[in-house]
């Protein structure tokens, strides 16, 4: 047996769950209380972590940076190897996908039924709460029938999709994982918080219809149905969610669009209408998809890879370079009787191409960094990638969208980012469980008999000075006043005791004994 071992020292607890395959830190802590019939709470707390820190968020704040401390009790009490338990969490996650996981979670049903019937207990997965995880890659969503086309064998396409999601999950924790994709000079712009916003844009800006698939090269290929519009302001219209794609397919044209961007957009993405019948509503097409391309790559992507370093205007009427581009990437097709047709088709998207990129349009509305689009998705602040600037300016943008986070506290470190007042028990007659110490902060309350004291002191002195002190003379004028003050005081306590009337002593009582 090569795996490492599950327990690495002596539990101080006498039984224990074993964690189950995929299983959240959350959900295996909540079946450890349920071992010994505890509330969770109950015991955090032995744990370190005090009640007041247990809210509705605790499932993740226990898988999202937990505590060192949190951690090292977890591991003494059950004897679980420290790599176990820091596979049960994100630990390694960047801050981006970190901030978006908090308000992700799409649960497989068929998954959670299934960890939890070989468990015997209720589990809660971990990438359940993982963002990059759009769909299931065991259980996709069936598409739409408008969505595929009729006799379109799904099975390649599922397994597509698998290994997109099996990829994100490695590279979520290695920065590196995209070198391989798209190459080390790429690679500085590309990470998967990106690639996966993304994927939330496509899909809420532009509705495609999968038209066949290669399973030979697990290349698909699409039409466009709908792309976004505009409104009298210039700004980007979202789709309607019913003309939405299913999340599955958004993904695998993500993917498509960074691993193979030159096959992808001449020869396995088309606008709504074949060649010799185009109208302004496939250029409206090509316009649209060009400003979502510019809100995520670097601009040298689409421009010197589509116009084949050609970039000053004498060139674009040149056919040499749009035949040669459209040659190569309809070369898997050469034997196919298809092959007219499609090379036809990829001239055209070339052509289109170059225009866009180099519009009046285009030029004006991608001058700046910031990006236009607001998404409906985890994601919420980007960065346009236009202008040809190099990738690691880009990454580097992305980063600085995202540093002011960088100091706040996620997980359960957000609780300490004020010092917290000790934890006691409350005995019952204890000074701590008085109502008038556990009611919140208000002004402070002057008892009766403390006003009437001071105002006994002050009658007694006489007129207070009104020029300006020295501080000397303002402190002895203040020990009068409280050692008077304070005698009155005693003197009402006498008098309590033995019944004589308040205040009826003799003046000499308030001079200093």
């Amino acid at each position: 047996m090569t795996d490492k071992p599950l327990f690495t020292t002596m539990l101080e607890l006498p039984v224990v769950p074993l964690p189950a395959s995929g299983e959240a830190l959350g959900s295996w802590v909540w079946a450890i209380a349920r071992t010994y019939g505890l509330m969770p709470g109950t015991y955090l707390r032995r744990l370190g972590i005090p009640h007041r820190w247990v809210t509705k968020d605790i499932h993740l704040d226990l898988v999202i940076r937990p505590l060192p401390s949190v951690m090292e009790r977890l591991q003494a009490d059950t004897g679980v190897a420290p790599e176990v338990l820091r596979r049960m969490t994100f630990s390694g996650l960047e801050r981006e996908l970190e901030d978006a996981c908090h308000d992700h979670h799409l649960p497989c049903a068929a998954c959670v039924d299934e960890a939890s019937r070989r468990a015997g207990r209720p589990v809660g997965l971990l990438h359940a709460w993982a963002v990059w995880r759009v769909v299931c890659p065991d259980h996709p969503p069936c598409p739409k029938p408008r969505d595929v086309a009729e006799g379109l064998p799904l099975a390649p396409f599922y397994g597509q999709v698998r290994t997109i999601i099996t990829f994100l999950d490695r590279a979520a924790f290695d920065p590196r994982a995209f070198e391989g994709i798209v190459g080390t000079r790429m690679a500085p712009a590309l990470t998967v918080a990106a690639f996966v916003r993304f994927v939330f844009l496509l899909n809420a800006y532009l509705s495609v219809r999968i038209t066949e698939f290669d399973e030979f090269r697990d290349l698909a290929g699409f039409r466009i149905r709908h792309a976004f519009s505009r409104n009298e302001a210039g700004e980007p219209m979202p789709l309607p969610l019913e003309e939405r794609n299913d999340p599955a397919i958004s993904l695998v044209l993500a993917w498509q669009l960074v691993a193979d961007p030159m096959r992808t957009l001449l020869a396995g993405l088309h606008t709504a209408n074949p060649v010799r019948r185009k109208t302004e509503h496939d250029a409206g097409q090509f316009m649209a998809l060009v400003g979502l391309l510019l809100e995520f790559w670097p601009g040298e992507m689409l421009s010197l890879l589509l116009t084949g370093h050609a970039l000053s205007r004498r060139d674009w009427s040149g056919d040499g370079i749009r035949t040669g581009l459209a040659i190569a990437a309809t070369d898997q097709w050469s034997n196919d009787p298809s092959h007219s047709a499609r090379l036809a088709e990829a001239q055209w998207n070339h052509t289109a191409w170059t225009r866009v990129l180099f519009s009046d349009a285009i030029r004006n509305r991608h001058a700046g960094w910031r990006s236009r689009f607001p998404i409906d998705g985890p994601f919420h602040a980007g960065f346009v990638a236009a202008n040809t600037k190099a990738a690691s300016l880009i990454g580097q943008a992305r980063r600085n969208a995202w540093r002011p986070s960088q100091d706040e506290r996620t997980g359960l470190g957000r609780f300490l980012a004020k010092p917290a007042p000790p934890i006691r028990e409350n005995h019952p007659n204890s000074p701590a469980s008085r109502p008038e110490r556990q009611a919140p902060a208000t002004a402070p309350v002057i008892h009766h008999h403390i006003a009437q004291a001071v105002q006994f002191a002050l009658d007694a002195h006489g007129p207070l000075p009104t020029g300006k002190l020295r501080a000397r003379q303002r402190r002895a004028v203040l020990r009068k006043l409280s050692a008077a003050a304070v005698r009155c005081l005693n003197q009402e306590a006498w008098c309590g005791l033995t019944g004589a009337p308040p205040y009826d002593l003799p003046a000499p009582f308030l001079k200093k004994r």
